[in-house]
């Protein structure tokens, strides 16, 4: 059995307008999705001592993901303003919370005992990564922060790059793929929305069968694929293009479930007055 520990970011997507709110954010959902692909998973990071805070973690007991380092603390759990529109999901602001945290001795050593770990770019740690990659493979999501300095900084350091592309066209994503294999990652996996994601393995590209279906709801369906390749990646002397196709109906099968990984409840008022607040100064265009 192959074994994924996720370390950084959480959030709780509110959906303002159906009055609904799901426990997620890209490691929770790479973290859950790669149990459920059969994987040993775990999750490491900080949530708040609120309702929110016990919904993610009661969310990934029920999902078999290790929790044993998670920190609660008193504060906010991360929070995120989400609208839909015909399917396709928008973020607003995000209250950040408590999430941002510092990995401890005792976490490193937690880590060292997996496959690999898997971070992002919004869980803030870019330090810490090197410390990491000591201690067992790094995937990194960089999502759309490409050619930088900051980028380039830490894909030395990185096994797998993971990439989201749907902006690009197939050559630049080509490009993309081509400019993190220069810096170090064996690996590098490009989402592309309803274009066929692509799969590289030390340069040579394989295109993911695309497989159509009517989304119920899109987010969390990159963290889906991410999740199911790198299941593929661990369990070695599978071919790229079978883990390609594996992930893209992951990814597919994503789009079916409300929230990352469903789980929802009703918006609570501790929910809908952070809600208000954050809905008051205006609003962002990338994820959280």
């Amino acid at each position: 059995m192959v074994s994924i520990v996720a370390i950084g970011d959480n959030v709780t997507d509110c959906y303002v307008d159906q009055g609904r709110m799901y426990p997620g954010g890209n490691c929770v959902n790479v973290a859950v999705r790669a149990a459920r692909a059969g994987a040993r998973a775990a999750y490491v990071g900080q949530v708040g001592d609120d309702d929110r805070g016990q919904m993610l973690l009661d969310a990934l007991a029920a999902e078999g993901v290790d929790t044993s380092r998670v920190r609660v603390i008193p504060g906010r759990t991360s929070i995120t303003v989400v609208r839909h529109v015909e399917g396709e999901r928008y973020f607003g602001s995000t209250d950040l919370g408590v999430r941002t945290f510092i990995p401890d001795d005792d976490d490193l050593d937690f880590v060292a005992g997996f496959d690999l770990a898997h971070t992002s770019y919004c869980s803030g740690l870019e330090k810490v990564v090197p410390q990491i990659a000591r201690r067992t493979r790094v995937s990194y999501d960089f999502d759309i922060i490409t050619d930088v300095a900051a980028a380039e900084e830490l894909l030395p350091h990185v096994w797998v790059a993971c990439l989201s592309a749907s902006h690009l066209t197939e050559d630049q994503t080509g490009e993309a793929i081509n400019w993190a294999h220069r810096h170090g990652p064996r690996w590098a996996l490009a989402t592309r929305g309803a274009q066929p994601a692509m799969v590289s393995h030390e340069s040579s590209v394989v295109r993911a069968r695309v497989v159509h279906t009517e989304p119920r709801d899109t987010l969390g369906a990159g963290d889906a694929f991410i999740a199911r390749a790198l299941c593929g990646i661990l369990a070695r002397n599978v071919d790229a293009q079978e883990l390609a196709d594996a992930a893209a109906v992951e990814g597919s099968a994503a789009c079916l479930e409300a929230g990352g990984f469903g789980h929802g409840a009703d918006v609570t008022p501790s929910a809908a007055s952070v809600v208000d607040t954050l809905t008051s100064v205006g609003s962002r265009t990338l994820g959280s």
